[in-house]
């Protein structure tokens, strides 16, 4: 499982930064040339500067609608995601037929990890703009997320046949495979990248990067799939050389080490993935397993834990499951050892 504020994909933003809003016939100079400049800066990547010059847009006249989409834009791109929020939602419906807008209103949902609200937004968008591959992309990502793996692959299948080269078909595609368990399939689709020593072509160095380690992650977990754990730890030890405390990394050479009986290697793994991401179900659910012979208070905590937020995952109702009556048993141990010593 990969975790969503790593895989936030980076689709370049495309998005229309307009000059004039539809709830006002009229706007202040002074709130024109703030909107002008934050979409110059917007359109150079400047992100913080433009939302400083919308800021000082809102500030000359309050109710510019504009100003607030245009803003609520750059926020999601600044990771300012509860201030795009809010921002875009209030006005909405103003702009009925703006797919940007709830496009981002996806974004900025999916950034706070309010799922069920992003896919509301991200179909509204694609009800606009029916073949926006940008917006498909994102909704296909959430419907992995939540394990809605069909789903997920329908929207976009079609354009990765088409589009084979496209790095992010290509991780959305073997992620779905991945958990389709056709990890040999995975594994044939990522043979030029493997075969090209990992390399990925672009001029955006931070994006090379990201990208790189998302695709090494399906490959390491392809090779997992198919029970070689050497490889796979091979390629997750590259990832981890990168981004050191990477939670689904970490979470996935920890299950090798488990297959393998390094449970003192794989519980170093979990405890440090936790620390960085302490809601990361399947680090949770592993450390409550490790746990419960020999710390039940520790295994009833994270399987507590689990529980609470895995429960609207599709792809975690097992273990859900699993680690609701582990928790069960542990606490009814713990109450019939509270009854002996009274």
């Amino acid at each position: 499982m990969i975790k969503k504020t790593f895989v936030n994909l980076i689709f370049p933003l495309v998005a229309i930064f307009l000059l004039y809003g539809c709830s006002s016939s009229k706007i202040s100079s002074d709130s024109l040339n703030y909107i002008i400049s934050g979409n110059k800066f917007a359109e150079k990547g400047d992100f913080q500067n433009s939302a400083t010059q919308y800021k000082l847009a809102l500030k000359a006249e309050p109710n510019s609608t504009t100003a607030k989409r245009n803003l609520g834009l750059v926020s999601v791109k600044i990771g300012k995601f509860k201030e795009a929020a809010l921002l875009l939602l209030d006005i909405s419906e103003y702009y009925p037929k703006d797919s940007e807008l709830f496009y981002f209103l996806g974004e900025a949902n999916r950034g706070l990890g309010f799922d069920k609200e992003a896919i509301k937004f991200y179909q509204k968008s694609l009800s606009i703009s029916p073949s926006e591959l940008r917006t498909l992309k994102s909704l296909s990502w959430v419907y992995l997320k939540t394990g809605d793996y069909d789903q997920a692959e329908n929207l976009i299948k079609r354009n990765f046949e088409r589009n084979p080269l496209d790095l992010q078909l290509l991780l959305i595609s073997t992620s779905i495979d991945i958990k389709k368990e056709k990890y040999s399939k995975a594994i044939k689709a990522m043979q030029d990248f493997e075969k090209s020593d990992f390399r990925i072509v672009s001029k955006d160095q931070t994006t090379a990067e990201t990208e790189k380690i998302l695709l090494l992650n399906v490959l390491g977990n392809a090779y997992a799939g198919v029970n070689n754990c050497e490889k796979a730890q091979k390629i997750y030890d590259i990832i981890l050389k990168l981004r050191p405390f990477l939670a689904s990394t970490l979470t996935d050479s920890a299950k090798c080490d488990l297959r393998l009986n390094n449970t003192f290697q794989a519980k170093n793994k979990l405890e440090k993935a936790h620390a960085a991401e302490p809601n990361y179900p399947e680090a949770l659910y592993l450390l409550g397993k490790i746990y419960t012979n020999n710390d039940p208070k520790k295994a009833a905590f994270y399987y507590k834990r689990f529980v609470e937020i895995s429960s609207d995952y599709k792809n975690l109702e097992a273990e859900n499951k699993q680690a609701q009556a582990s928790l069960n048993l542990l606490e009814s141990k713990n109450l019939g050892q509270g009854k002996k010593s009274d």
